[in-house]
């Protein structure tokens, strides 16, 4: 269920949106995509009316639960974006996991890419 919102010819950031179930706790600290110069975790509400986002150093995920990252809330943010990321194409992506010991582990992602108004 991992997916990015397709941009707008020159923008320079999307929002990646997924759901991870751990098999033990973790948590994610970082992701790549060759797509972006970087990608940073954020928190995103809205308060009052006024939209609150702040960078995140990682996000927890406690063994057997399903931590969203939606619109509106936990995302990923693709900074930098290389090209136009168009609706239909494939997104690749890798993510970067620290269990309670600090081993951290990469696994490779594809993300769907769904139209500006998912």
């Amino acid at each position: 269920h991992a997916w990015v919102r397709a941009t707008a010819p020159g923008q320079k950031v999307a929002g990646a949106f997924m759901e991870i179930t751990a098999d033990r706790d973790m948590e994610l600290v970082a992701g790549t995509t060759p797509r972006a110069d970087h990608v940073e975790l954020h928190f995103m509400r809205m308060d009052d009316g006024v939209m609150e986002m702040r960078e995140l150093e990682s996000i927890k995920l406690p063994k057997g639960e399903t931590v969203s990252l939606k619109p509106g809330g936990l995302h990923a943010m693709l900074i930098g974006l290389t090209s136009q990321v168009v609706a239909g194409e494939k997104v690749p992506m890798t993510l970067t996991f620290r269990d309670s010991q600090g081993k951290q582990e990469n696994v490779g992602i594809t993300l769907d890419t769904a139209s500006p108004r998912h």
